[in-house]
């Protein structure tokens, strides 16, 4: 039976990358804005991994999911939502677990063959992906201008996710990149964050050269600063954004104090989309209104609907906060709860192997993800999640572990 699921575990794995990854711009141009059929697809995929992998469940991660399980049952018990709204819902929120059970199967101790294969099979994407954002981002910054549109071939809306993507897998590629050519060249792959809006490369791309280049030795503490000073330069004097108003569009624009105040904290009513800090302080104070809500949420689903399902009477009531921008900590609240919220941060610890093989890919994943709470959905998005949960396995496993011996 394993004999026979393995090559068709690849086959999904590999259609789940692609089509997760180019089928967004191809989508925007010919079959309009609607994206629910893909979406679909995405899942389904992912859910058919997780079911060929459920004899790996151990206890440690069978604990988790019981948790997980039990918040859910639980919200259900009492929400407004109906059955199929909420099985509808879920489809954003399970995804997390089941590719944690897949790649718990490929990284299972005695599958080191299979792993170093999936592997390969990452970095062939990621040359693949890497190589066809700049064409894509080009053109959809010359027809657009520097926005939400610009999203690669993740299509439109998808500029958060493109980047946070491209900086994920730049940083991957650097681990095999030796030559001074292959390294300028990687790096020119970086050219879609100075044409969309995402005022967070500000701080990725100087991050990420530090974590790359960094040692415990002078010359590479000033390297890697070097590194990011230039890069920090160069972004600053390029990135221009035509969706908000702050001062020169430079850095000291976008990062100043009146900027950032009104664009993270602002209040309900300053702007359409309301700040990203605002919104997780409104959404505490809607789930502690009662035990029920505040422990296990208010419904799951209320981002879902309006195209196939109708919206229920909690998504339509609150549109205006629900809209927009969704920090990832927002959407876990919001769903499911404090216990939820916590659970996801259990079965994240339990993908990092709790940390006990710390490293610098290790902690700088750690970080995005501490950064995508207070700052956009990411974490839904079906391609991302693949990806980054793939590196996370990848830089716990001895594979990492033996090749960064062999290339040190």
């Amino acid at each position: 039976m394993q004999s026979f699921l393995r090559p068709i575990d690849k086959v999904i794995f590999v259609l789940l990358l692609y089509i997760s990854g180019f089928s967004g711009f191809i989508t925007d141009l010919f079959m309009g804005s609607s994206k629910t059929a893909l979406y679909f697809l995405y899942d389904a995929m992912i859910f058919l991994l997780a079911l060929t992998s459920i004899s790996y469940i151990r206890s440690g991660l069978a604990y988790i999911l019981f948790f997980l399980a039990a918040c859910v049952v639980l919200n259900f018990s009492y929400n407004e939502s109906s059955f199929i709204s909420t099985l509808n819902g879920l489809r954003e929120v399970i995804i997390l677990p089941c590719l944690i059970i897949f790649y718990n199967k490929i990284f299972a101790e005695g599958n080191e063959e299979t792993a170093r294969e999936y592997i390969g099979i990452l970095k062939k994407y990621a040359g693949f992906f890497l190589i066809a954002q700049i064409p894509v981002a080009y053109l959809q910054f010359a027809q657009h201008g520097p926005s939400d549109f610009v999203g690669g071939t993740l299509g439109d809306k998808g500029s958060g996710v493109l980047t946070l993507s491209v900086i994920c897998l730049v940083y991957f590629m650097s681990h095999f990149k030796k030559h001074l050519l292959e390294i300028g060249l990687l790096y020119f792959c970086l050219l879609p964050l100075l044409l969309n809006e995402t005022k967070v490369s500000f701080i990725l791309i100087p991050l990420m050269f530090v974590f790359i280049y960094i040692k415990l030795r002078l010359k590479s503490v000033l390297l890697a600063f070097g590194a990011a000073a230039v890069f920090l330069f160069i972004f600053n004097t390029y990135y221009s954004s035509n969706s908000h108003s702050f001062g020169d569009n430079s850095m000291a624009g976008a990062f100043s104090a009146d900027f950032l105040g009104e664009y993270l904290a602002g209040d309900i009513y300053s702007s359409n989309d309301i700040p990203r800090l605002t919104k997780i302080i409104v959404a505490w104070q809607l789930i502690s209104e009662q035990a029920n809500t505040f422990f296990f949420g208010i419904e799951y689903g209320v981002f879902k609907g309006g195209t196939v399902l109708g919206m229920s009477h909690f998504a339509l009531t609150y549109q205006w906060l629900l809209a927009g921008t969704r920090p990832f900590l927002f959407i876990l609240l919001i769903q499911g709860g404090l216990l939820f919220t916590i659970g996801t941060f259990w079965l994240i610890a339990y993908a990092n192997n709790y940390f006990r093989h710390t490293n610098k890919f290790g902690i700088f994943l750690l970080l995005l993800f501490i950064i995508t709470l207070f700052y956009n959905d990411v974490f839904r998005n079906q391609n991302f999640c693949a990806v980054y949960f793939l590196l996370v396995y990848y830089l716990n496993s001895p594979l990492y572990r033996t090749e960064t011996l062999e290339t040190s």
